[in-house]
């Protein structure tokens, strides 16, 4: 977020000073679709319920961040070439991450700071597999993409491309790898999406015999995936995972790959907020809450808790209510039915252009199954992509969205300009809250942890993990002290934070600190979160959790 923050500022100044006639700056209607959104979310306190403000405000600030890079994308970017080059960046990255992914799973990375330390676990630095897959994926099809490209570029220029075009292929090749050995069956079928739509645009828009670069490019995906089988029977690769999701994914069509209950949850969290919404990035927090009212009609569901709906429209639908739904349902139907009719109309679209529409299908069909905005930098590539691509499929205005008055330029340049300041500060702050917990944590010293936690409290992006710090807190000096009054600090404490950010660790911590004090008032209200088999339904009559 920071390198969008820093061209929004320099980019939003120039704009400011000197306005849309010097700079040649527009806002395109799409663009100004997605300010319109940012408006509403920016107006969402007044009617939802927004009680953690700082995941509001980190939520909040990413969306901006989108905006921001699509406006300076689709004003800045422009060229096959730069294009190119910067997918180059992005299949190294890839690869990278599939180097580290393979220290990770055997448990290679200790002597390497860099890596993230979570071994066993198939991800790379992204964080999550369902983010590696995805990556993984789009890596893949910038490699299909590129291979078209070079194919192309081979006939006019031979010797000036071809070995880059083969050492192309030979990174594909290995990005293929990365993506059977994620397991990750939405970045694999969101892979052919992309695929399928990169083929209807050479059918409909290009010269047919592109279609042989595509396909010979998939097909050699396709080949890693036998290869990756032969090297599982060895033991060097994770075939055999594959193998038995895949296998569970056709075996129970139902389930939705462990998602139906997920779903469900989700399903009840919009059905109980269905016109304002929970709030942007609220829904982790209603999950308890939503869950406790599916287990109404469903209550063979097992117990679960996550932070994501596993599904992107869901967690929209669930987050922005039906007036923002429908914003979103709006733009994307404008959308489809621009590409529609840029087909029919066999538009002869640029090569980026066609990358764009690619992975925007590709994108979006993986958030069918996932959350790519769970991570920035996957969905950073979205509006790249539509920048592209909506220079050819959409009008840059209409008569009665444009722009007569330059001040509104000059305007919006200084929002942007201060909107990257502020969130600049906004992650200082969490950054230097970050900091205090760590050194909280590294202390055996009551009063020096205290006072670092309430330094940490001081901090807007990190007051809310700093609460919960402070609540374990309490309850540590509460075990020192054996004062009744220090423990009931420390419960009443870890309460509020569990009100603000309901959380499935916290749940089980209060349970069982209220079965250990007597609170049954406190525990009748607890369980009403747990599966109803857990406890009895009458007040008071709460049996024993089992350890």
């Amino acid at each position: 977020m920071v390198p969008v923050a820093l061209i929004s500022l320099i980019g939003g100044s120039i704009l400011a000073l000197y306005g849309a006639e010097r700079t040649g700056f527009r806002l395109d209607l799409f663009g100004g679709v997605w300010f319109s959104l940012l408006a509403f979310v920016s107006l969402q306190p007044l009617w939802a319920d927004i009680f953690a403000l700082s995941t509001y405000m980190k939520e909040w600030f990413f969306f901006a961040t989108l905006l921001a890079a699509y406006i300076f994308c689709y004003n800045l970017f422009t060229g096959d070439k730069a294009l190119r080059c910067l997918l180059w960046l992005a299949n190294l990255n890839a690869a990278v991450n599939i180097i580290f992914a393979e220290l990770l799973i055997r448990d290679l990375n200790g002597p390497f700071w860099f890596i993230m330390n979570v071994p066993g676990n198939y991800i790379g630095n992204t964080g999550q597999q369902e983010m590696f897959g995805l990556w993984m994926a789009m890596a893949a099809m910038n490699g299909i993409f590129l291979h078209m490209v070079y194919s192309q570029l081979s006939e006019t220029e031979a010797g000036k491309y071809r070995n880059i075009k083969y050492a192309n292929l030979v990174m594909l090749a290995f990005n293929s790898w990365g993506l059977w050995n994620s397991t990750t069956r939405a970045g694999m079928l969101s892979l052919m999406t992309g695929t399928i739509i990169l083929s209807v645009i050479i059918w409909n828009c290009k010269p047919r015999k592109l279609l042989k670069n595509v396909g010979f490019a998939a097909l050699l995906v396709a080949v890693m995936l036998v290869v990756n089988i032969c090297m599982g029977y060895f033991g060097w690769s994770r075939a055999y995972a594959l193998i038995n999701k895949t296998s569970d994914m056709l075996m129970n069509t139902a389930n939705f790959g462990a998602r139906r209950e997920i779903w469900i949850t989700s399903w009840n969290v919009i059905k109980k907020h269905p016109i304002a919404g929970v709030g942007l990035g609220h829904y982790k927090w209603h999950y308890l809450e939503g869950q406790r009212e599916a287990f109404r009609d469903h209550p063979d569901m097992k117990w679960q808790f996550t932070y994501w709906a596993h599904s992107e429209y869901l967690q929209w639908m669930a987050e922005f209510g039906i007036f923002g739904t429908l914003i979103l349902l709006g733009a994307a139907a404008w959308w489809i039915w621009s590409f529609v009719r840029a087909l029919a109309q066999k538009k002869d679209l640029s090569y980026a252009a066609m990358w764009g529409c690619a992975v925007v299908y590709l994108i979006w069909f993986d958030a069918i199954f996932s959350r790519p905005f769970h991570r920035i930098e996957n969905i950073v590539w979205l509006p790249l992509a539509f920048a592209l691509s909506n220079r050819q499929l959409l009008p840059s205005s209409v008569r009665f969205s444009e722009i007569r008055h330059g001040f509104i330029y000059r305007l919006l340049g200084l929002f942007f300009a201060v909107v990257a300041v502020v969130g600049m500060f906004f992650l200082y702050s969490g950054c230097r809250a970050d900091k205090y917990l760590r050194a909280a944590t590294m202390t055996n010293s009551a009063s020096l942890q205290r006072y670092r936690i309430d330094e940490a409290r001081r901090s807007l992006m990190g007051k809310d993990e700093a609460n919960e710090q402070l609540a374990y807190h309490l309850l540590a000096v509460a075990n020192a002290t054996k004062k009744p009054e220090d423990l009931a600090a420390g419960i009443e404490q870890l309460y509020r934070s569990f009100h603000t950010r309901p959380q499935a660790k916290q749940l089980m911590e209060l349970i069982n600190l209220a079965q250990r004090t007597g609170n049954q008032r406190l525990l009748s209200e607890l369980a009403r979160y747990l599966h109803p088999t857990a406890y009895g339904s009458a007040p008071g009559s709460a049996a024993p959790l089992s350890k």
